[in-house]
């Protein structure tokens, strides 16, 4: 009995230190708004840990060009932060998210002359208010669509923990049980 508590205390000490991003996600839009936009912004829409942000431009400025988008962010935690298009014509030059904390500079990770994807992986952002700012060029279009996408990470910490508490609690259900010898009146 004693081994059972000590892992329901180690499950209950590994739920409770979760990163608040991902534990909250599942009852509460990290997102509450899209504050701001200089372009056409659709959403925020919240689908389990994931946050889509769509926006279109059609009248970009010839040959470069700067939009943004203004978001808050209700709950503080680790994020992962992406933004994608698959306008052809249009190359993104930088990516800067400014805000509490900041400023970070989103990566190009993906760029085949159609398709861009930028990445900003394992950022921790404080409760506030962010502005992410796209500049890039337009060579041909003068459009602009794609997404920018937050999804919550959990922390390393709480991967151990939680799998601490998993193991207690396994090795409390194993040692549990005593065999029973069979008696005879």
């Amino acid at each position: 009995m004693k081994l059972i508590g000590v892992a329901i205390a180690a499950a209950s000490v590994a739920l409770a230190t979760a990163s608040p991003a991902y534990a909250g996600k599942s009852t509460k839009n990290v997102l509450t708004a899209v504050d701001d936009c200089s372009m056409v912004c659709d959403g925020p829409t919240t689908v389990g840990t994931e946050t889509t942000i769509g926006f279109t431009e059609a009248g970009l400025a010839n040959p470069t060009f700067t939009e943004w988008l203004t978001f808050t962010n209700d709950l503080a935690g680790v994020y992962a932060l992406t933004l994608d298009t698959s306008s052809s014509g249009i190359d993104f030059t930088s990516a800067i998210l400014t805000g509490p904390g900041g400023p970070y500079e989103l990566m190009e990770e993906f760029d085949n002359g159609i398709s861009e994807f930028w990445n900003l992986s394992s950022l921790f952002l404080e409760a506030g208010t962010y502005t992410l700012t796209i500049n890039g060029e337009n060579r041909s279009t003068g459009s602009l669509g794609g997404t920018v996408t937050i999804n919550a990470v959990p922390e390393p910490g709480t991967w151990a923990m939680m799998l601490l508490g998993f193991g207690a609690a396994g090795f409390a259900m194993r040692r549990r049980r005593a065999p029973v010898l069979a008696q005879m009146a």
